[in-house]
């Protein structure tokens, strides 16, 4: 019998209410909901790298902070190894708590600065998760733990960033001090937030390779967020392109960036800098902006602006459909 999938997400839904008026409020009406997240299905193996990509607003950062229960889920179900996860108001029997599901699942947000405690030393944000989770048995242990997951990621030798402050920090280093918080727990999951974003394009790659360094050396999963294909093709094994809430395209890397069967998915990769010239595809540049959550439109939600769009698309609304090599894509095109 396989093992069950360290995360599963199963027709997520997160909508969040509008504000309504007094008059609207005595008038009854209905209040309007942003659909941040509309119907998301995906799963995630033991030591695999899921990335998700969309553009800003499209509602990738949301589905992070719902599976950490940041935010509570519309509705939908969310698994953790076969486990469903409790909601956000209330204990639930035979489901995985919220502190539980917080020791094993970490997060690592995008901007290393505003996520550390200015005052705070380094020694004190490392070693703060290992407090509140009681996992040291005494001070020597704190001690040795803290030195060992700086050690880990890249802070070397631990003793010389201990008593420093995130201010005394570059933003590289920054951003491995949030890795090393993160990776003290010894998780079983990473949710990596756009952790490469507000880094110098220099240190990326380090960030990047880090990463991957402990996804083999512990086997964990990762779910990797982020806006910029160039980033994915040498670190994930699978890939979901998100646009306006919902999945587009699903699949193993190297098929969806080989042979993309939606038109969202071939627009993000035109854009893509490539070494070769020779390699490097005809630009696709989207017209018109992206249409606003609150009032979708009819049919496929990217009609209005995909190029190959026919009067069938502004009709009926595309799921994702199988196109061959578990490569899943939401296009009348590719049925």
């Amino acid at each position: 019998m396989s093992a069950k999938p360290v995360l599963e997400v199963r027709n997520l839904f997160k909508h969040f209410p509008m504000r309504q008026s007094m008059l609207d409020m005595l008038r009854r009406r209905q209040a309007e909901v942003v659909c941040a997240v509309d119907g998301v299905s995906f799963s995630l193996e033991k030591g695999e790298v899921l990335a998700l990509v969309g553009e800003s607003g499209c509602g990738k950062t949301t589905i992070v902070r719902t599976l950490i229960g940041l935010e509570e889920a519309t509705s939908g179900e969310i698994l953790f190894k076969g486990q469903e996860v409790e909601s956000q108001n209330q204990n639930e029997k035979n489901k995985i708590s919220l502190k539980q599901l917080r020791q094993r699942v970490q997060i690592v947000f995008q901007d290393p600065y505003e996520s550390l405690d200015p005052r705070a030393t380094i020694f004190d944000i490392v070693s703060e998760p290992l407090v509140v989770h009681g996992m040291a048995a005494n001070r020597d242990e704190l001690h040795a733990r803290v030195k060992m997951s700086l050690e880990e990621a890249g802070l070397r030798p631990a003793e010389d960033y201990l008593l420093r402050y995130p201010h005394e920090l570059s933003g590289g280093q920054r951003q491995r001090v949030v890795i090393a918080a993160a990776m003290v727990l010894e998780p079983e999951l990473l949710l990596a937030d756009e952790p490469v974003s507000m880094l110098d394009v220099s240190i990326r790659a380090e960030i990047l390779n880090l990463l991957n360094a402990l996804r083999r050396s512990r086997g964990i999963s990762i779910l990797f967020i982020t806006h910029d294909l160039g980033t994915v093709g040498h670190f994930a094994n699978h890939l979901a392109v998100m646009y306006l809430g919902r999945i587009v395209e699903i699949g193993p890397t190297a098929e969806v960036l080989k042979n993309p069967q939606h038109p969202y998915t071939r627009a993000l990769l035109s854009v893509v800098p490539v070494p070769n010239p020779k390699l490097r595809r005809k630009m696709i540049i989207l017209s018109g902006e992206t249409p606003n959550p609150i009032n979708l439109p009819n049919g496929c939600r990217f009609h209005p602006r995909c190029p190959l769009a026919m009067d069938e698309c502004k009709l009926n609304d595309q799921h994702l459909v199988d196109v061959g090599n578990k490569h899943q894509a939401a296009c009348l095109l590719a049925q």
